[in-house]
């Protein structure tokens, strides 16, 4: 099924149309990144997480342009219509990912907004690169270190530690991408139909191109090697950008002692928590997620518009 063009509708009967939106690449940190586009205005850049692609925030890229700013929804390295190099998928490259597609843009900063994996990177970017994030959004994300000592928080972690065998995982859980990805997103949802046979799809499709599914685990196996490693310098670095978390209360993966973990590292704070939602909060109450962070970035487009 083609993965550029098409229209549906959520749970809570919000539409989304992919006429006004632009799909390129860009090439940065030695990777070449499929991306979508609308807008014009200060970057807000859409980081989506495992196992999706940019598909993920179809329901904010054109509100979003709307309110005046320029969007990126971009696949991720190893994802989708993005290259799948066989290594580079520890957080620190993931972020250099992030700035380098900030600059393909044209800008030097941008709003990065992130849910799950994705949420993971954004956490982790405002600590590498604080002059390059303008704004952070985090949506059913925790704190890269925080996989660590998981199991306080998550104690169903088995599907990460499983991820760490290469080849294991895909043969024991994914050898039938379709159902697989049909039990995780509706699995993880609080409601059975906040995603249409036709998103599971899109979704599942993307998985089964070569090599795909393989490297979207490859971030699960950095988390233990290099991952540690990489962010023990930074273990108590701050995130002093205005931040904003948006959190499925009913997320049976990413639970709420996650975002009061990562919370703790944040200086400028705002959280909304949205109820009957699950991990796929953007997905499976889009209108709610979409008006908070209208609120949360509406001074951005103000100061746009004031130039």
């Amino acid at each position: 099924m083609p993965l550029e063009a098409e229209v549906g509708m959520s749970a809570d009967d919000t539409r989304f149309d992919p006429a006004g939106w632009t799909h390129d690449y860009a090439t940065t940190n030695g990777v070449r990144l499929h991306y979508v586009t609308q807008g014009e205005g200060p970057l807000v850049v859409l980081l989506h997480g495992f196992p999706e692609h940019w598909y993920s925030w179809r329901y904010q890229i054109a509100p979003l342009a709307d309110a005046g700013f320029r969007v990126v929804a971009p696949d991720m390295r190893g994802y989708n219509l993005s290259d799948k190099p066989r290594g580079g998928y520890d957080i620190k490259n993931l972020t250099r990912d992030v700035r380098g597609l900030i600059r393909a843009m044209g800008e030097t900063s941008a709003t990065v907004v992130g849910h799950d994996w994705g949420g993971v990177i954004a956490l982790q970017f405002p600590i590498d690169y604080p002059a390059a994030c303008d704004r952070l959004i985090v949506m059913n994300a925790p704190l890269v270190r925080s996989w660590y000592w998981g199991r306080r928080n998550y104690p169903n972690n088995t599907y990460a530690l499983l991820m760490q065998v290469p080849g294991l995982a895909e043969r024991r859980n994914w050898s039938d991408i379709d159902a697989t990805a049909k039990a995780v997103f509706s699995g993880a949802a609080a409601n059975n139909d906040s995603f249409t046979d036709e998103d599971i799809e899109i979704l599942a499709e993307a998985l089964k191109q070569p090599r795909a599914l393989s490297s979207a685990m490859k971030y699960y196996r950095s988390i233990y090697w290099p991952d540690w490693f990489l962010t023990w310098p930074d273990r108590n670095e701050r995130i002093k950008c205005p931040t904003q978390f948006i959190w499925g209360r009913e997320d049976p993966a990413v639970r709420l002692p996650f975002m009061e973990e990562a919370a703790e590292r944040v200086d400028d704070l705002q959280t909304v928590l949205i109820d009957d939602a699950g991990h796929w909060v953007q997905q499976e109450k889009p209108q709610e997620v979409t008006s908070a962070m209208l609120d949360f970035l509406a001074p951005s487009a103000g100061e746009a518009s004031a130039q």
